[in-house]
């Protein structure tokens, strides 16, 4: 059926599924040190991302580069220290605002959609040769692995689970929307029909067979993603013939500011240079 034979969505249907949009800042934000970087518009099928590529002074442009994920609701401003981090040790950065966030134009950010985006930067930005991912980042990034994306090195920083935090999502917005349960189950439907370019996202499956080296770091007191998805995934992962992953915990960071702690940032570089 075309778009032009598909029925109209109703008034509830309608709100339900702009609910399940990231809510973007209304004055979008900018790294300070990319302030100096070379900005890119990148196109990718289901629209376009915001990315920037920062350089070491005296760098030409060609040295491989650690790509930036941030999360949801989130943006490149989150990665300002990490940035500052590596660009002080002569590491180029890529960042890059994920669809639906920050200054990308690309309206929906479903983890296959998120992580082609991410692939079509490393394309355009690259060359890439290891990346550091925050919560919804971290699924992101392990699809566009999955898909292809060739790095030496990953670290995933207080990783979500997709299926989980969905189904949780999904809870939220009908108790905030009020809708009822048919309204809901018909929002999901047509989500799923819009996303159906991608298969459903099975985390534990994609971390078995990975072949990139990882580190994992969470913080015990997350109040968002639970610290066992750590965990369970630093165990799978590579388990099916991969170089597998570490793990480290830390405790009093929460799940945003691990992100921008000095001690983890200097672990993240002592990880990539390793």
């Amino acid at each position: 059926m075309s778009d032009l034979d598909s029925p109209p969505l109703d008034d509830d249907v309608a709100r339900v599924l702009e609910a399940m949009k990231p809510r973007r800042r209304r004055n979008p934000r900018l790294a300070e040190p990319l302030r100096e970087a070379r900005d890119l518009e990148v196109d990718t099928p289901y629209g376009a991302v915001m990315a920037w590529r920062l350089d070491p002074w005296g760098s030409r442009g060609t040295a491989p580069a650690t790509l930036l994920v941030h999360g949801w609701e989130d943006d490149n401003a989150l990665w300002t220290p990490m940035i500052e981090a590596l660009i002080h040790l002569g590491r180029p950065v890529v960042a890059f605002d994920l669809p639906g966030h920050g200054f990308s134009s690309a309206p929906d950010c479903t983890t296959g959609r998120a992580a082609a985006a991410l692939r079509a930067v490393a394309e355009a930005l690259g060359p890439i040769d290891s990346l550091v991912a925050h919560s919804f980042g971290c699924p992101v990034a392990t699809q566009a692995l999955a898909d292809g994306l060739q790095v030496e090195r990953a670290v995933l920083i207080a990783t979500g689970w997709p299926g989980a935090a969905m189904s949780g999502l999904w809870a939220r917005i009908q108790e905030a929307t009020g809708a009822d349960d048919e309204t809901v189950a018909r929002a999901r439907a047509i989500a799923a029909e819009n996303d159906k370019d991608f298969p459903p996202f099975a985390y534990e499956a994609l971390a078995s067979r990975m072949t990139t080296r990882a580190l994992f770091l969470h913080s015990l007191d997350d109040e968002n993603t639970p610290p066992e998805n750590s965990g369970k995934l630093a165990e799978l992962w590579g388990r099916d013939g991969g170089p597998g992953a570490a793990l480290q915990w830390t405790d009093g960071l929460g799940h945003r500011r691990i992100a921008q702690d000095d001690a983890i940032i200097a672990t993240v570089v002592a990880f990539l240079e390793s």
